[in-house]
């Protein structure tokens, strides 16, 4: 019997991994360990982010088990063009994640899953949406901006659950008014919108309306309509005016109307007394508000800045809620309207014309923010000490002469700018301002700085550039810290000198943020690498020659800027600095380039401008998280030739004013890249498939040699300004050129069909080397450098072939 038993259990098979019966345990097992995440519940997680995958496993849409089980479905930074119809197999999914792809379209059948709660596609380049998706009875959350979006599902209003809809950076030139029936809220900024249609509709729920960033230029009279509105965003706008009806929209607490050319807002704003509690109104024409301002009971933040005001009516002061007021950029001469707001917490009177703060400023006892900055002040009242709530100043950029010995009296001042200011010396006693987190006093004129500023035992930023300090006393608690441009003594011997005791014991130990900048320095400071905290460092402005391999002792060390010095080189063992993000080199006079660089495998900006380089490594790909490469100003002659096209992450590039002849061509495949500046070279064509530079906004071509432009260039789907002046294009244009002149500006200028460039030396093709020993393996095969085509003959032909995709 028992071997009946044995003999039965050797005959039984394993479930299987797909069809009718399958089992989670017959998958193969690299994908149960790394994509299969079973949760505390013993539901199931799917996670395939950031795996570089271009489709994804087809087991696991048809695994019963799994389709029983799979509630979170993760996809996002890959190289998915597509999902299968199979997906909706995934019958229980709740939240589906697959951002960051490069994917067309989404499968309809998403419509059917009952349970999905939130759905992610942001960025990708989606051209609709799933006309069903309102029958996904569970979505509260639909996340796709970023797409290729250019019309709403026609019945999205009828979407019951959906709670928020993010369609913002997409190509909608319009929406249908049953968007207006969408119970929750909608974001549709930056699209192409230029009006809004009647809210003519018999339910409208909507909530949140985001309009921000489009060309709409009439709010229709039907805005009424929308009861139950509450939050109405429609900056950077081309409005002149708003209809009389927004005072009817009776439940509306926020509204901004910001970046638009109103000048002036409708008496019947004040209807929304009891409702509205933010009116954001800046960057507009306005000169002046209704009388009856004061009846907007509930306001609590008025924005009025960068208009055209020169005072301001007496029903400011009698907003009896207000707690926010900006009027900055006008031209206002007074602020006395402000000192009988007792109740009044931020006060934002910037760039101005005021020349006096009045004495009854002791009046607003609940002030704790003042920024005055940018007016004609020649002096802070004594009265200023008496605002005992007072945690900001911000009195920069006047003509203060000194400051008033009540300053800090009793107050818990956490904040003070009186930089660009006249200012010769500080208050001996600076105990009184020892709550002091933030003191700016740089671009004055003081000579030296009081030894009580050590008793400053909550500062973190210190800035005392552009003064006339030659010795300084530093309290030890400072992270950030700011000495450029002071005559300060630099004596290595002097072991009380700021420079040299930095660093030790406990001397500045936690510095994170260091600015060093036109002190004529001729090195690096040896005390400047015993800051083992260090993330920013800045020596612009000097006369450094070297680099030592000490700095690699920063290892925490995020940005380094040592331009306008003398470098002639970097230290081998810079890769050390694994932690640096931002590496600027500017005006150095470098000849080669540094190969220490390309080990910096965080980099995220590089600036080599204004140099003298002439070639570039063949490796740039290794720098995968670049964003932003500035190689402007240099004498290259040639991209690199195999790499660039690998660099993914790219996003602005500058290789304007160098004599580049030619761009790769796999140049096309940076799918991110947004700006991209070539002005000033010896450019004659470009590659094929320009229109796979999917993100590219800004192209500047001007002043090169090009004598036609292919044909992809009008393809180029986010292209906003493109210049190709002081070329030789005469009759080269492409066929479509009209139409992207419609959507883009374009910039022609002067063409000359004689325009020339003088002969530059470049390097020798590696067709002409492929005989030589090194462009060969034994037994006489050509090795894969070899026999890659030279740039020359590539040319002839990349406008007409198209590249290979390049794993990215």
């Amino acid at each position: 019997m028992s071997g009946k038993a044995r003999g039965k259990k050797k005959d039984e098979k394993p479930p299987p991994a797909t069809g009718p019966g399958s089992r989670i345990v017959s998958l193969p097992e690299p994908l149960k360990k790394k994509h299969i995440k079973r949760l505390e519940d013993g539901k199931v997680h799917l996670q395939f982010g950031t795996a570089n995958m271009k489709s994804l496993p087809i087991e696991i849409y048809d695994n019963e088990e799994l389709s029983a089980l799979t509630v979170r479905f993760n996809a996002e930074n890959n190289r998915l063009k597509k999902l299968p119809k199979s997906l909706a197999a995934l019958e229980n999914l709740e939240y589906i994640d697959v951002k960051n792809n490069a994917m067309s379209s989404f499968p309809a059948s998403v419509s059917r899953m009952k349970k999905l709660v939130t759905l992610d596609v942001t960025n990708n380049s989606i051209k609709k949406l799933p006309p069903a998706i309102h029958k996904a009875t569970a979505l509260t959350t639909l996340l796709a901006p970023n797409n290729r979006l250019r019309a709403l599902p026609k019945n999205i209003g009828k979407a019951g659950s959906l709670e928020f809809l993010d369609v913002s950076h997409n190509l909608l030139k319009s929406f249908k008014k049953g968007v207006y029936e969408m119970p929750g809220h909608i974001d549709l900024s930056s699209n192409r919108l230029t009006d809004m249609p009647a809210a003519t509709v018999k339910k409208p729920h909507i909530k949140r309306l985001d309009l921000a960033h489009n060309s709409i230029a009439v709010v229709p009279e039907s805005i009424d309509r929308l009861k139950c509105l509450t939050h109405l965003d429609l900056s950077y706008n081309s409005l002149d005016e708003l209809p009389a009806q927004i005072g009817m929209v009776k439940y509306l607490h926020y509204l901004d109307i910001s970046n638009n050319t109103l000048k002036a807002i409708p008496d019947e704003i004040c209807c929304l007394g009891y409702a509205l509690d933010t009116l954001r109104l800046a960057n507009n024409e306005i000169a002046k508000l209704p009388d009856d301002l004061h009846k907007l009971k509930k306001l609590r933040v008025l924005d009025l800045a960068h208009n055209q005001f020169e005072y301001m009516p007496t029903s400011t002061a009698q907003l009896p809620a207000i707690k926010t007021i900006n009027v900055s950029g006008n031209k206002l001469r007074s602020m006395k309207f402000a000192v009988t707001l007792t109740g009044l917490e931020q006060l934002y009177v910037a760039d101005n014309l005021v020349e006096v703060i009045p004495d009854e400023i002791f009046h607003m006892k609940a002030l704790v923010t003042l920024d005055v900055s940018g007016n004609s002040i020649r002096e802070l009242p004594e009265s200023i000490g008496k605002l005992r709530a007072l945690k900001s100043l911000n009195a920069a950029r006047n003509k203060i002469s000194q400051l008033p010995e009540t300053l800090g009296q009793d107050q818990l001042l956490t904040f003070l700018d009186v930089s660009n200011n006249r200012l010769t010396v500080v208050p001996s006693d600076l105990r009184k301002l020892r709550n002091l987190e933030s003191f700016l006093i740089g671009h004055n004129e003081i000579a030296a700085m009081p030894k009580s500023i050590e008793f400053l035992y909550q500062i973190r930023t210190l800035d005392v550039g552009t003064n006339g300090l030659t010795e300084l006393t530093l309290p030890k608690t400072l992270t950030h810290l700011v000495l450029s441009d002071n005559p300060l003594i630099v004596n290595s011997s002097d072991y009380r000198s700021t420079l040299v005791v930095m660093g030790d014991k406990d001397h500045l130990r936690n510095l994170t943020h260091l600015k060093l900048c036109k002190l004529g320095l001729d090195e690096v400071p040896a005390s400047v690498f015993n800051l083992r905290l260090l993330k920013h460092l800045d020596m612009s402005q000097n006369h450094i020659k070297t680099l030592t391999d000490s700095v690699c002792k920063l290892r925490g060390l995020e940005e380094l800027v040592v331009s306008n010095n003398e470098l002639e080189g970097l230290p081998a063992g810079l890769y050390a600095l694994q932690q640096l993000r931002r590496l600027v080199l500017r005006e150095n006079g470098l000849t080669e380039f540094l190969p220490a660089i390309l080990k910096l495998f965080s980099m995220e900006e590089l600036d080599l401008s204004y140099n003298n380089l002439r070639l570039l490594p063949d490796n740039f790909g290794d720098l995968k998280k670049l964003q932003r490469l500035d190689l402007s100003h240099n004498d290259l002659v040639m991209f690199p030739q195999d790499r660039v096209d690998v660099l993914a992450s790219l996003y602005e590039l500058d290789v304007s004013h160098n004599h580049i002849d030619q761009m790769p061509i796999h140049f096309p495949y940076l799918y991110r890249l947004r700006i991209l500046r070539a002005k000033s070279n010896d450019l004659t064509s470009l590659p094929g498939e320009m229109e796979r530079l999917q993100s590219l906004e800004i192209f500047d071509l001007s002043d090169n040699i090009l004598a036609a432009l292919p044909e992809t260039i009008c393809k180029l789907p986010a292209i906003r300004e493109l210049d190709v002046s002081d070329n030789k294009i005469t009759v080269g244009f492409p066929k479509a050129w009209e139409n992207l002149r419609q959507r883009a500006t374009v910039v022609c200028g002067e063409q000359s069909s004689h325009k020339e460039r003088p002969p530059q030396d470049r390097p020798q093709k590696e067709e002409e080397v492929k005989d030589s020993p090194k462009g060969k393996k034994k037994g006489g095969k050509k090795s894969p450098s070899s026999a890659r085509k030279s740039p020359s003959s590539a040319r002839k032909s990349d406008v007409i072939k198209s590249a290979p995709p390049v794993a990215t």
